[in-house]
């Protein structure tokens, strides 16, 4: 009798670790409060996450989110659990990296679009080898990637739209959600004694294209054609930096712009945004998980959520 009750605890203990990925998926979803987005984050489909998320509130027997449109809400039993559920992962995750950073030596080439490499990721890099000194990161500015086969890259990290199309897997990093800002001098010129901006009239930047311009006028201004006006750049820094010098106003944003805006260099003429794009990173499909790659986009992808 003892025995059998013995067997019986052990195989209750044992019961979580058989829905690892379930919680996985919970934690990730209540983290996004997003199905969608949680299955972008652990590269599965939703209907992978939504069938975890019924596995998990058949266990426990009670519903863990409230579904919201394309959103989700933690219930209250969800919001008791997300707290434990994320510590212990960060346990594992501070216990797998300990291990790597006394025993793994390795070199990683990672190649990225030229406003990402030095308005973003530079810094990151750095802070990356401060905690893994054995891995050893080369960054290059390429706008045209290379292909992940050619072993010119480890890691491509450039706007969606430029990412590799095969042999590749891909993770969302952040979306450029941009508004209409311009050097302190020219916004003195434009804005009006009530705050009003003519776009009709207003001095344009570009990056690689009119499009970005396109698509926010579209949106704000649908019977302006003032798009199509202004200078164009092919690479995004150029960009950000003769609207510093007040040469128009460009479409920025708070990541990439982010030191522009916070100095006054870019001043904001008008709150609305226009979602224009997004980065990702991209590795090969026959990634391992023990390999550098894998370690440096696992973490650059906490930094990113830190």
């Amino acid at each position: 009798m003892a025995l059998s009750v013995g067997f019986s605890y052990t195989e209750d203990m044992n019961v979580p670790l058989k829905h690892l990925n379930a919680l996985r998926a919970f934690e990730a979803a209540a983290r996004h409060e997003s199905l969608a987005q949680a299955a972008r984050d652990l590269n599965v489909s939703h209907s992978v996450i939504s069938q975890h998320i019924k596995t998990l509130e058949a266990w426990f027997g009670v519903p863990l989110f409230v579904r919201l449109g394309n959103k989700v809400a933690l219930t209250d039993e969800g919001r008791e659990l997300l707290p434990h559920i994320s510590s212990a992962f960060q346990t594992m995750k501070d216990a797998c990296y300990n291990i790597l950073k006394k025993h793994q030596r390795a070199s990683l080439n990672v190649v990225a679009e030229s406003a990402i490499a030095s308005r973003w990721l530079r810094k990151r890099i750095n802070a990356f080898s401060e905690e893994f000194p054995r891995i050893d990161v080369d960054l290059t500015v390429a706008w045209k990637p290379p292909l992940l086969t050619d072993g010119q890259a480890d890691i491509i990290v450039n706007f969606e739209t430029r990412r590799p199309t095969s042999g590749a897997i891909h993770h969302q990093l952040f979306p450029l959600d941009c508004f209409p800002a311009c050097s302190p001098e020219m916004y003195a010129k434009l804005v009006d004694e009530h705050g009003a901006v003519n776009f009709d009239a207003l001095p344009l930047v570009h990056d690689h294209g009119k499009q970005i311009w396109q698509m926010w006028y579209a949106k704000y201004a649908p019977e302006s054609e003032n798009w199509k006006s202004g200078k164009i750049y092919s690479d995004f820094s150029m960009a950000i930096d003769a609207a510093v010098d007040g040469e128009g106003a460009i479409l920025a944003d708070d990541i990439i712009c982010q030191r522009e805006i916070a100095s006054g260099a870019l001043v904001p003429l008008d709150v609305r945004t226009k979602r224009c794009a997004w980065y990702s990173a991209s590795v090969s499909k026959e990634i391992s998980k023990s390999s550098s790659a894998y370690v440096f986009l696992s973490w650059l992808r906490a930094y990113r959520d830190a």
